[in-house]
């Protein structure tokens, strides 16, 4: 019999019937068809998850380091508060000057006191425009009353700066709500209300008066954006903790001072004001 087909060339391999080689005797089709079909039942499950989360917000939707945004922050709050007199801060501000003192008093509170005031710093991490829509406090847990007593290291105040807003933990939706700057900010002082636009040379600095009259909150600020088609809310936190928030009363609240020697420097701590 000629080994040869019709058209001369010779052939090669075992054939079917119809003269094509079988599948199983085919191993590259055979590997190829496997991995495709694993792969098909991989991407089959990330689609279904894709819709099933398509058109809502995703915190952290890239995670913090693959956000389209860098973040850095200030806590600007006064008073820092114990409920608790820091008698543990004692042996920390005993011998430092005064000023020291009170840093130290102040970065190792325990909650703020009636108000938190964050500046926060966002920039893009490229030219791509990133439209920042809006931002809110989100409860960690639920809110606690206020508890008898209350240590704190004095009152303090500040000016309103633009692009500040505030947000109120007391309400159904503590979302941020944008305040009218002082008349320093310049000749016509207006409300200025989101959405912002960044990008890597055009950062923004937000102010957020985060404020509870009647709870003892913790809390994370929540950052709405949108950028080239993806949407996501960055969630803030206070180094891996919740911020947290503790309303003020008058008749709770009992302010925490030092003692200074002549020399200038702190000799303990004191219950009443300074």
């Amino acid at each position: 019999m000629n080994a040869n087909s019709s058209d001369g060339e010779p052939r090669t391999g075992v054939e079917s019937g119809n003269g094509k080689k079988r599948f199983w005797k085919r191993p590259l089709t055979w590997v190829v068809t496997v991995l495709l079909g694993a792969l098909a039942a991989v991407l089959g499950g990330a689609l279904q998850d894709l819709f099933k989360t398509a058109g809502s917000k995703v915190v952290n939707e890239f995670g913090k380091e693959r956000a389209p945004f860098t973040v850095a922050f200030q806590d600007d709050s006064c008073p820092a508060v114990w409920t608790h007199f820091p008698d543990e801060l004692q042996k920390a501000v005993i011998g430092k000057p005064e000023n020291e003192g009170r840093t130290i008093l102040v970065k190792n509170r325990e909650a703020d006191g009636g108000v938190t005031d964050l500046t926060v710093t966002l920039q893009g991490r490229t030219q791509s425009a990133v439209v920042i829509t809006g931002a809110r406090a989100v409860m960690s847990g639920p809110s606690q009353s206020p508890p008898a007593s209350v240590f704190g290291t004095g009152g303090c105040g500040a000016a309103v700066p633009t692009r500040s807003f505030a947000i109120d933990l007391d309400s159904k939706s503590p979302t941020a709500t944008a305040l009218n700057p002082d008349e320093f900010s310049g000749p016509s002082p207006a409300i200025v209300n989101f959405p912002y636009k960044i990008s890597a040379t055009d950062p923004e600095v937000f102010h957020f008066s985060v404020r509870t009259a009647g709870c003892d909150c913790t809390w994370y600020l929540e950052i709405e954006w949108n950028s080239n088609g993806k949407v996501g809310a960055y969630q803030l936190d206070n180094g891996g903790k919740p911020f947290r928030t503790l309303a003020l009363k008058s008749d709770t609240w009992q302010p925490v001072g030092l003692y200074v020697g002549k020399d200038g420097r702190v000799t303990g701590l004191s219950r009443t004001s300074y």
